[in-house]
């Protein structure tokens, strides 16, 4: 059976009202933020398996927070849907001038051109002086926010031209580190120093550091899941250097089942 959005929204409606859910109807914009980055997380991970099923029903439960998040403004007369439609219609239209808009016949738009013009547009859309870390979610991920945020900073000229001194920075931060002492506050803040350093670098690699980090830490798991399997769920009861093995193993395993039966 297929369903409309407006059949979404009259389910949404009816869940919010006298007769509806109890647990939908005492929710409130702060009581759904988890939820929403929560089904956003569900999302990124089907995306990155490749799951086309998994893939819609996750994209399914952040429109469902959209819908309720837009319920509960248009109950409380803030907006409605209509508004949140409204709003990014305009922004994609108005900031893609070389699609909708008439202009004499000019060359193909390049993705920089695109992305240059869109920042142009951004930033004239409020004339104010402000901070090119405006608007910066302090409510990111902390490595998502640092690399938005030395993007950002890149935007108006402070950054270096290629990686090479990044890769520097990243050697310095790591010196400075070693030479703190074991668990104190400046310990912590030579750390972080590192990871901000790690976060440039992957920037100017063209990596995107949150991705790059998730996929390291599902690789880990599903590596460390096989050692637990080796030893027979009692890692415990195995070395440090028998449990090395089994992760060499674990290892091996992995890249022999990522080649077609055509490799060596």
């Amino acid at each position: 059976m297929s369903y409309t959005f407006s059949e979404l929204l009259a389910i949404m409606q009816r869940l919010r009202s006298a007769e509806g859910c109890p647990w939908d109807k005492e929710q409130s914009f702060n009581s759904l933020l988890p939820y929403l980055l929560e089904e956003s997380y569900e999302y990124i991970d089907a995306a990155q398996s490749g799951n086309a099923k998994q893939m819609a029903e996750e994209l399914g439960d952040v429109l469902l927070q959209v819908v309720f998040h837009s319920q509960i403004a248009k109950e409380e007369g803030k907006f409605t849907i209509d508004d949140v439609i409204t709003s990014i219609c305009e922004k994609m239209t108005r900031r893609h001038p070389h699609v909708f808009q008439s202009q004499p016949t000019q060359s193909q738009p390049t993705t920089q051109s695109v992305l240059t013009k869109w920042e142009e547009i951004k930033n004239n859309e409020k004339n104010e002086n402000r901070s090119a870390m405006h608007k910066v979610p302090r409510s990111m991920v902390a490595l998502s926010r640092a690399q938005e945020l030395s993007r950002r900073a890149a935007k108006v000229g402070f950054d270096w031209k290629d990686s090479k001194p990044v890769l520097e920075k990243v050697k310095e931060e790591i010196g400075e580190f070693e030479a703190t002492t074991h668990g104190s506050l400046e310990a912590e803040e030579e750390f972080g120093d590192i990871l901000f350093a790690l976060v440039n670098l992957a920037r100017h690699k063209g990596i995107n550091a949150e991705t790059a980090l998730t996929r390291a830490n599902t690789k880990f798991e599903t590596r460390f899941k096989q050692v637990e399997k080796m030893a027979n769920n009692r890692p415990q009861d195995f070395t440090l250097e028998e449990l090395d093995k089994f992760w060499n193993d674990a290892k091996k395993t992995e890249v022999c089942q990522t080649k077609t039966p055509s490799q060596p």
